[in-house]
């Protein structure tokens, strides 16, 4: 019997050819304190020491539920959201006029450093070779901006992408470029994450299979007329629900050569984008532990 004796690097070639067309990609949904939920996944994740993934990408409160994850710190998530949602120091009308707005992003920055500082060593070991991406939108274009986040920029990146018009300071300027939320121009993200070459993709988004925008809600509309004298901004608020729905179908298309998985809860969370109470979030949070153990315990990956 004839044994066939391959080179060295023609078989490294070969790995490293498979191992690129096997990609795995990690897309976490926003959501505001719906996104516990999401934490709740991740959570699961990280007590199992769970993840396979090559290319992470996270959008507005997704994205911090996904550096916690990146950095192994379990329930750091939950902790902050759990004490900022009863806080007026983060969620205050009394504040809905003052440069900062409703939401005080500055104070949660502030808050989860002194509380829970990001592992920044551990998200770059866990990042090694790998791909990470926080979305944020250009307000002058309406175009998706994929931040690749540093130690030095991590935090301004996350509140880029959780920027909202009125509700928080509104934009966050990096390099020179004003950004706001990143579910404005791609809210989820698993049609980039199979241009940056993931075959296989998983989908953590807070809200029950098949959930859609039945029309544009009123901070879209608010928005869309707020800046009509620029046709890019007031299209791109005017166009949210579209641009929601589009992302939405795709999930559940037939993709050649890749596959979309989605984690979701079976009902409506009891959490609310922009509030909720303790309770409601921990039991959010549990929902999500829950559907986490069941992926991991479903799925080969």
């Amino acid at each position: 019997m004839k044994v066939c004796k391959c080179d060295n690097s023609i078989l490294l070639d070969i790995l490293c050819i498979l191992a690129i067309m096997n990609k795995i990609a990690l897309v976490i949904e926003g959501g505001g304190f719906k996104s516990v939920f999401s934490a709740g996944v991740l959570d699961a994740f990280i007590i199992n020491n769970f993840n396979p993934f090559d290319i992470y990408l996270g959008v507005s409160s997704g994205a911090m539920a996904l550096s916690y994850y990146l950095a192994n710190q379990y329930k750091a998530y939950f902790s902050i959201s759990h004490d900022v949602c009863i806080s007026e120091d983060f969620l205050s009308y009394k504040h809905a006029l003052s440069e900062e707005g409703y939401m005080n992003l500055k104070y949660l920055t502030k808050y989860a450093v002194r509380t829970h500082p990001l592992d920044f060593t551990k998200i770059r070991q866990s990042t090694n070779n790998k791909q990470f991406y926080i979305i944020a939108t250009n307000t002058e274009n309406g175009k998706a901006v994929y931040l690749e986040p540093s130690e030095r920029t991590i935090y301004r990146c996350l509140r880029a992408t959780s920027s909202l018009p009125f509700f928080t300071k509104g934009i966050c300027r990096i390099d020179g470029v004003n950004l706001m939320d990143g579910a404005w121009s791609d809210p989820i993200p698993a049609q980039s994450a199979i241009k940056f070459g993931s075959k296989k993709v998983i989908v953590i988004r807070p809200h029950p299979l098949g959930y859609k925008f039945d029309g544009l809600n009123y901070l879209g509309l608010l928005a869309g007329y707020w800046w009509q004298n620029n046709s890019k901004k007031s299209e791109l608020f005017f166009s949210e629900y579209d641009n929601y729905n589009n992302a939405v179908d795709f999930l559940v298309k037939d993709h050649i050569g890749a596959e979309i998985l989605q984690i979701q809860p079976d009902n409506v969370l009891k959490s609310t984008v922009l509030g909720t109470g303790q309770k409601d979030l921990l039991d959010d949070y549990h929902v999500g532990l829950e559907k986490g153990l069941d992926f991991i315990n479903n799925y080969n990956l």
